[in-house]
């Protein structure tokens, strides 16, 4: 039977307009889960790193430029709210969920470090061990478990306005749309030349947002080593 994403699938259906952009993704891990376990953990990271860019601006969060995948998964969850409506103990229940989530940061900074090791998202050589099924499908559960449950979390509770959101415009991202066009080739579509970076903002601005988020969380870490050094 093929590897479903159950809640991911049930929150596309619950929010059409909001979660439709989600299905490409989610068929991705889907796949991966079934035929191609070596790519879960990168398609894993893309659909936290999309429930990120998606939610931060929806509750007024503002990442740092140096903020890395923790730094925004520690982020997202101190700005939900997850208090029950009409208790007389609403805040007290929203601190205990938050104190049960605690253990969330300790896995996206465990997936962080998993995700640079060679060989288990990109680099390393084709004659080194890589991810197994049985691994795809504890992440793939994961993901599907606590990336939905963000999502319907942040859904739940009216839009917040209290902060500017994250600026999303194509010119403010030059330095990552660069390494972009480098790493890819130029697309020809009868004589009409197509960047790579402008064609990826513009067809999937989720993936988009999720790339950038790693490259840039690539070179914080490379500063900090560097620093260290």
């Amino acid at each position: 039977m093929p590897y479903t994403l159950q809640m991911l699938r049930a929150l596309i259906e619950a929010h059409p307009d909001r979660a439709e952009r989600l299905r490409t993704h989610v068929e991705a891990l889907e796949l991966s889960i079934e035929s191609q376990p070596a790519l879960c953990l990168q398609n894993v990271r893309t659909l936290f790193e999309a429930a990120h860019a998606t939610i931060a601006p929806y509750l007024g969060v503002t990442f740092g430029k140096r903020d890395g995948f923790p730094d925004r998964m520690q982020a997202v969850i101190a700005a939900l709210d997850f208090s029950v409506a009409d208790h007389p103990d609403a805040e007290k229940i929203n601190q205990e969920i938050k104190a049960l989530l605690d253990s969330i940061h300790a896995m996206s900074t465990a997936l962080a470090r998993l995700s640079n090791i060679p060989n288990m998202r990109h680099g390393g050589s084709l004659d080194w061990g890589t991810l197994q099924r049985q691994h795809a499908r504890m992440l793939g559960g994961l993901c599907d478990s606590l990336v939905s449950f963000l999502f319907d979390a942040a859904w739940s509770h009216p839009a917040q306005t209290a902060t500017e959101p994250v600026s999303d415009r194509y010119e403010d991202f030059a330095a990552f749309n660069a390494w972009l066009d480098d790493a890819y080739d130029i697309v020809e579509i009868a004589e009409a030349r197509f960047v790579p970076s402008r064609i990826l903002y513009v067809l999937d601005p989720i993936q988009y947002d999720a790339q950038r988020a790693d490259w840039e969380a690539e070179l914080a870490s490379a500063a900090s080593d560097q620093a260290a050094a």
